[in-house]
């Protein structure tokens, strides 16, 4: 049986001139050797161990919160458990690295618009937040990152409801737009009308459409959170650190993308001849690392996302009344009436009344 010799090299034109599949699951453990057997160990362990610890923050935490924010909660908690399971399939089957690499990409700004949708939420809607704006003196300013560092920078804007609904659509239009665009993308190279190289005028036009499109989401993610994190800091504890966290997670992993993929174009990456190309080293890279954060950032939410205290966003509205837990909610909820009932008088065992000169008189 003839074996077939493997190079690594930084030369690459063999995939360039052949066409070459993505390796299979024996072609790709072979090709990395004892680096694909320690990866795939240690990242089938850190998989088991953060599905473990968001079955235990759901049992333990989560089924604590009030009933409607059970949802959005395990979305967002469940991302560094979600990124870990892509990424573990990323690395161990490249045929499937496709679409697995387009749901962690879209799942990132996904996750962004639930924890939106649950800080509205606490807050009341838009009518809750629009309500305390006066109160609080809620500032509402455009100088967040990153769109500040490109010059978009406006101060003490007012606070209005068309506005809000404009910075939300900022980071509802993320997952969208971006899941949209890497369709458009995989199709039209598929079908030959584009490839996936920097020389290429169309690829260059949806990627930087992709990128705009993150950008905006974030840009719009930061806006919501500088805005309601006055109002939210009491009413929802560690709101400001849990932001922070799961912003950091989406942003290292866009930007290690983003890197990996400027490596990759200018053909800084390498491939081991005849197996691995530079496009799955680049994704096999970007999922080894990928282990690595969805491992450290599920240690963080699972302890950031804890309910320390059920009570610590105690409403008296009925709107929000229903926003905490049953039993909560009936211990919060007022005594019912008492109902006096009147006593029943049986006339059948009444003394015989008689009536003389309009007076009754009762035979005793």
């Amino acid at each position: 049986m003839q074996t077939t010799k493997m190079e690594y090299s930084y030369n690459c034109s063999y995939f360039q001139y052949n066409n070459v599949t993505p390796p299979n699951i024996g072609q790709q453990m072979k090709a990395l050797g004892k680096f694909a057997m320690g990866v795939g160990i240690a990242g089938g362990i850190s998989t088991a161990l953060l599905i473990v610890l968001f079955i235990i923050n759901v049992f333990t935490n989560i089924k604590r919160s009030p009933a409607r924010r059970r949802r959005l909660l395990c979305w967002i908690t469940s991302m560094p458990m979600v990124v870990s399971i892509l990424s573990l399939f990323i690395f161990l089957i490249p045929r499937a690295s496709d679409i697995c690499d387009t749901v962690k990409q879209v799942y990132l700004p996904f996750v962004l618009m639930h924890f939106v949708d649950l800080a509205l939420l606490i807050q009341g809607g838009e009518e809750g937040v629009l309500n305390e704006v006066v109160e609080v003196q809620a500032p509402f300013s455009l100088c967040q990152p990153p769109c500040c560092f490109f010059g978009i920078c406006v101060h003490d804007l007012t606070f209005t409801k068309i506005r809000l609904r404009i910075v939300k659509g900022l980071v509802y239009q993320a997952p969208v737009l971006q899941f949209v665009l890497i369709i458009i993308m995989n199709v039209l190279d598929h079908a030959d009308f584009l490839e996936q190289k920097t020389a290429d005028k169309l690829f260059q036009f949806f990627a930087a459409l992709n990128i705009l499109a993150f950008m905006f989401g974030i840009w719009g993610f930061n806006i919501l959170n500088a805005a309601l994190s006055p109002m939210l800091k009491t009413k929802w504890k560690r709101y400001i650190l849990r932001t922070k966290v799961l912003s950091a997670f989406v942003v290292i992993l866009k930007m290690q993308n983003f890197i990996l993929g400027i490596l990759y174009f200018s053909k800084v990456i390498p491939c081991i001849v005849p197996y691995i190309s530079p496009a799955i080293m680049r994704k096999t890279i970007d999922a080894a690392l990928s282990l690595l954060e969805s491992l450290l950032f599920g240690i963080f939410f699972y302890l950031v996302y804890q309910v320390s205290d059920i009570t610590e966003m105690k409403r008296s509205s009925k709107g929000d009344m229903l926003d905490t837990p049953s039993f909560e909610r009936h211990l919060l909820a007022p005594p019912p009436p008492v109902i006096m009932k009147q006593p029943i008088h049986d006339f059948r065992n009444m003394p015989p009344v008689n009536v003389i000169d309009g007076i009754s008189y009762s035979v005793c």
